[in-house]
């Protein structure tokens, strides 16, 4: 897509999913982020479980002149777990050999099958803190290590999709203290969500529905092919845009209930309502899904570019970047990541 070779030390980040790969590049300057490549590759059918998604990734780097050695890497949805917990309060290191036993009870696998981590948020009541615990299963990990390190890519990090997407936010963002705010990222596979207060995590979840689910009930509806499904999905449907309407709504009330159960365990939990909603991922681009979302929910959704909080490289022409920066969210938030 567009990119630049650079001879000074830049970050890459990869997002790979279901229907795309996207990569960018960022390098650290004095004032903010430079954004010197990015890249979506699409995944041609049936190919997402192949072992050509070895030489995509490759493409997808090379095509726009990036060379790297080592690669920052998102994970979601059945591949990891993370739980917001109450402990009590002490240090990191008695916190390290305390985990262990802790994630016993949070996680659906034995602890010896799992590589965890976590990060201490802030205090909860009298003698008491707030702790976010991750754990992704170990075969999954490797598996992920042994795919880059056959192409030459070594894993430097890997962060959890919507916490990364979260940090791409928060370059140029600020967040009331007081209130809760959404974050979806409406995939091809699924949508993410995370909820926060005062500029924690304090709420995620991974719902199974995302813009796939409306391409197959397309499908169901005309007859038609994936392609030509995902092209009335771009374009309106002409002939067909009563069949694509319904196939929407059906999928997007599906994804409205979801979010409805999300926010009310939020919500009951904290006593904080979500006051609002900053939305992002490849779905937004189809007409009309956003601002149905937002009627069904009653909240205010906002599109946001994770462009806007970093400096763009001078061969990246701004006007064509801005139509697809929405895609770019998460691997631009993990290549900000050192």
């Amino acid at each position: 897509m567009f990119g630049s070779r650079k001879k000074v030390k830049e970050t890459f980040g990869l997002d790979m999913g279901s229907h795309s790969i996207k990569v960018a590049s960022v390098i650290k300057e004095a004032d903010k982020p430079l954004l010197t490549a990015c890249n979506i590759k699409k995944i041609p059918s049936g190919d997402e479980k192949s072992v050509k998604i070895g030489k995509l990734i490759g493409e997808a780097f090379s095509e726009v002149g990036a060379s790297p050695v080592d690669v920052n890497l998102s994970i979601s949805g059945s591949n990891v777990i993370v739980r917001f917990i109450t402990l009590p309060k002490m240090n990191k290191a008695q916190l390290e050999n305390a985990m262990i036993f802790e994630a016993e009870r949070y996680i659906p696998f034995n602890v010896s099958e799992v590589i965890l981590d976590f990060i201490i948020l802030d205090d909860a009541a009298e003698g008491q803190m707030n702790v976010l615990l991750a754990a992704a299963k170990r075969d999954f990990i490797q598996s992920q290590v042994d795919l880059f390190r056959k192409i030459g890519l070594n894993v430097n990090l890997i962060d959890v999709s919507a916490f990364a997407l979260f940090n791409a936010f928060m370059l140029s963002n600020e967040l009331p203290g007081d209130k809760g705010v959404a974050f979806l990222d409406l995939g091809h596979s699924q949508t993410n969500v995370l909820v926060v207060t005062g500029g924690m995590p304090r709420f995620m979840r991974v719902v199974q529905i995302g813009g796939g689910d409306i391409t197959r009930a397309i499908i169901e509806e005309t007859g038609l092919t994936n392609d030509k499904a995902e092209e009335l999905k771009a374009t309106g449907g002409g002939e067909f845009s009563e069949k694509v309407k319904q196939a929407t709504v059906e999928v997007l009330d599906e994804l409205v209930k979801e979010m409805q159960l999300s926010f009310g365990y939020f919500e009951n939990k904290y006593s904080i309502p979500v006051s609002n909603i900053y939305c992002s991922g490849g779905m937004i681009y189809q007409a009309g899904v956003v601002e149905y979302l937002q009627e069904k929910l009653g909240i205010g959704i906002q599109k946001w570019s994770p462009i806007d909080g970093i400096a763009i490289a001078e061969n990246i022409p701004r006007e064509s970047i801005d139509p697809v920066a929405q895609q770019i969210a998460v691997s631009i938030g993990l290549a900000i990541r050192e």
